[in-house]
């Protein structure tokens, strides 16, 4: 019953594809247009190199992210013996866990640095608008799906679902990336639930209130439980592009600019352990001085949350293991 379930949704939704794919498209090019000729914001330059990019590859970033997901989905799940099968409450089950596997590679390329060099061509553009949403690097779209699919279908979620989610999250995800001049309004209500424009405008900008914050795509729940959520303060306007000085007309600075940059902190290495940090320790690490750090920046400022519900989970737990082991020991 449940396999000829799983067929029927496949061919549901996969006829689905294409048509949100060039939806997307097409409304990428009408925010470009827009911001171009009636906005008169001149992102024209960075467009060029994005163009370039999907000349290598870019072109077919959506499509293969949705069908890498639900192909690593089918993998993970054959080899978990967890099954949450086909059910509504499954699902919804399946969606958090889905989530939370994109809340997680998308941590990963924001505090892991050899991460943070493909995913930087993301952040690079000085502005924002639904092309820059398709500004990846080729790497990210095996790295996406292989956390994503796998994950989720580890932990039981049917692959069906999988591609189903991923569809919501491509579509959702393209249009948290149009422009502010395109749509500079709030979502009213949907701004307590959803991820929107406005926190992922937060998220694209290098303010320090708003640098490695809002990385979920469809709902704020894993943004808030990790205590990574941070609202756009209409006092405090995003600053798009990313620390480093890059000239974001050029396609080889954009994409490999990053990497040029830790190939010379990886040459003046003093030792193979200086070596492993500038690779996995976080952007603006350097041997025994992690003052560049954002996370070490925000908490310098002040900003760093305290209360996020996993730092309180952690702190339960913790005190109530050290109560029951003094228990046991009186």
């Amino acid at each position: 019953m449940e396999i000829a379930l799983q067929k029927e949704l496949f061919q549901f939704f996969s006829g689905w594809m294409e048509i949100i794919i060039y939806f997307v498209v097409a409304l990428a090019l009408l925010d470009f247009l827009l911001l171009q000729f009636v906005y008169k914001k001149k992102v024209a330059g960075e467009h060029r190199a994005i163009l370039i990019g999907i000349f290598f590859g870019q072109a077919l970033a959506f499509a293969t992210r949705i069908l890498g997901a639900t192909g690593f989905a089918f993998i993970g799940s054959g080899l978990s013996p967890l099954d949450l099968g086909l059910s509504p409450l499954s699902f919804i089950i399946g969606f958090f866990i889905y989530e939370f596997f994109y809340w997680l590679q998308h941590w990963l390329a924001h505090v892991v640095r050899l991460f943070w060099c493909f995913h930087s061509p993301h952040h690079a553009p000085k502005h924002i608008s639904m092309g820059v949403g398709t500004n990846h690097h080729f790497f990210e779209q095996i790295q996406m799906p292989l956390v994503i699919g796998f994950g989720s279908g580890l932990l039981g979620v049917d692959p069906a679902f999988v591609l189903i989610i991923s569809l919501i999250d491509v579509l959702w995800g393209s249009l948290l990336h149009v422009s502010e001049s395109v749509v500079p309004f709030r979502y009213g209500p949907l701004e307590k639930f959803l991820q929107t424009p406005s926190y992922h405008r937060a998220h694209h900008a290098k303010n320090l209130i708003y640098m490695d914050r809002n990385y979920t795509s469809i709902t704020l729940f894993w943004d808030w439980f990790m205590g990574t959520l941070q609202p756009l303060n209409d006092g405090n306007a995003p600053e798009y592009g990313i620390t480093r000085n890059v000239d974001t007309e050029s396609f080889v600075d954009t994409h490999f600019g990053e990497f040029r940059a830790l190939w010379q902190d990886l040459r003046s290495a003093e030792n193979f352990r200086d070596c492993l940090g500038y690779l996995f320790m976080p952007p603006g690490w350097k041997p025994g001085d992690p003052s560049d750090t954002v996370s070490e920046r925000r908490r310098v400022s002040g900003m760093e949350q305290t209360t996020a519900p996993i730092k309180v989970l952690y702190s339960f737990i913790r005190n109530s293991v050290s109560y029951v082991s003094r228990a046991g020991n009186g």
